[in-house]
């Protein structure tokens, strides 16, 4: 059995009993065999069965992405690895809840200083609330009422699994990831105020906290579970953060109120009407000089249709419509509509370890031209000083 480097522990985390424990080792190990080694024997499938199969019937070769499925749908051993490939998903989630089910998290020792506000009455977005993302159980905005944690909890180890603890013992290695790269680009930036939009539990707005100590740090998502988990996490790590409810196009703060504003792997979560908007808001919550960074997964290259192919699963099989869109959606251009002029706008691909995982487990370097193409992708736009 593969093993998995221990998640870093925290008062609010719960991994369970030895079984349960047990059954968490037996998905991710399951997981890992299918991306692994299934996966890539789907390349044999169609070089040497589905792409024939398709010109046989077409007289030409698959030449999109939407060719190549149709070609590679036809083929039984496609359907067996994405059939198992779903399960083992399915089987990460079910491995965590009961232990989530029956655990007490700790209370922390004493306050950090950060609080949670919840919204009365709100209703999330549909894009958010609508469909169980990653297959997640109920979803990111499931609430059982007044101190419901559950969410939050599921979520931390169940991302921890799903992505083979290549995010770091803390799972904030995207965080990490982006914090030191705007570091690098702004080495004189100091921001005073940061938010993090869809910060989810807290894993990337915490990285941020040692890169920017003096810096007061939000998160805002959707998800009360989310938050109430978040603050039980950040409070227990020592690292003061504010967390607060709401939607990313219509946030709760006064213009200008922030120096930073950022997300980590959600814009693509979000949709085509969405992410305009909350650009625009990116926009009016900076203050003079400050930042907008959004870091999440490239465009699509589409002169190699079968890789897109095979990317585009997460929007047919993995719970994320909108996946497939925004992986061809001009970041920069929405900057620009959004307010940020064209010389204030940069952007980069990162590469990681985490970058294995996130592109189907494809074994390639971190500085390949491969890699390159397949790492995460940055957006910084910075709002002119007055």
């Amino acid at each position: 059995m593969k093993n998995i480097v221990d998640q870093a522990g925290h008062a609010a985390l719960i991994k369970g009993s030895h079984d349960d424990r047990a059954a968490q080792d037996f998905a991710f190990t399951l997981r890992n065999h299918i991306t692994g080694e299934l996966m890539p024997a789907n390349r044999t499938i169609f070089d040497a069965r589905a792409k024939p199969g398709y010109v046989r019937q077409h007289g030409e070769a698959p030449s999109t992405p939407q060719q190549v499925r149709a070609a590679m749908s036809a083929d039984s051993w496609y359907r067996f690895y994405i059939s198992t490939r779903r399960t083992s998903q399915e089987l990460i989630w079910s491995s965590v809840i009961p232990a989530v089910e029956q655990g007490t998290p700790a209370k922390p020792a004493k306050p950090a200083g950060g609080t949670v506000t919840l919204a009365e009455n709100f209703t999330p977005p549909r894009y958010i609330s609508a469909i169980d993302i990653h297959c997640m159980p109920g979803g990111y905005c499931a609430d059982r009422g007044e101190g419901d944690e559950a969410a939050g909890a599921v979520y931390d180890r169940g991302v921890y699994l799903y992505m083979s603890g290549l995010m770091g013992p803390m799972n904030d290695g995207v965080g990490q990831l982006a914090a030191r790269w705007m570091k690098a680009r702004l080495p004189e930036f100091a921001p005073r105020k940061i938010l993090d939009l869809g910060c989810g539990v807290g894993h990337s707005t915490l990285a941020y906290a040692g890169q920017y100590p003096e810096a007061e740090l939000h998160g805002l998502d959707c998800g009360a579970a989310l938050l109430r988990y978040g603050h039980r996490r950040a409070e227990s790590l020592g690292v003061p953060v504010h967390f607060a409810q709401g939607d990313a196009e219509h946030t709760p703060y006064a213009d200008a109120s922030f120096d930073l504003v950022m997300s980590h792997i959600v814009l693509h979560e979000t949709s085509t009407r969405a992410l305009p908007g909350i650009f625009r808001e990116c926009w009016r919550l900076l203050r003079p000089g400050g930042v907008m960074l959004h870091i999440d997964q490239p465009r699509f290259d589409d002169s190699d249709p079968y890789a897109t192919f095979l990317q585009e699963n997460e929007t047919w099989y993995n719970n994320e419509p909108f996946w497939r869109q925004y992986r061809r959606t001009d970041l920069a251009e929405l900057a620009q509509k959004a307010g940020f002029a064209a010389e204030d706008i940069q952007s980069d691909v990162l590469t990681a370890a985490v970058v294995q995982q996130s592109q189907n487990n494809q074994k390639v370097s971190a500085e390949s031209v491969a890699a390159k193409k397949r790492g995460f992708s940055i957006l910084l736009a910075q709002k002119p000083a007055a």
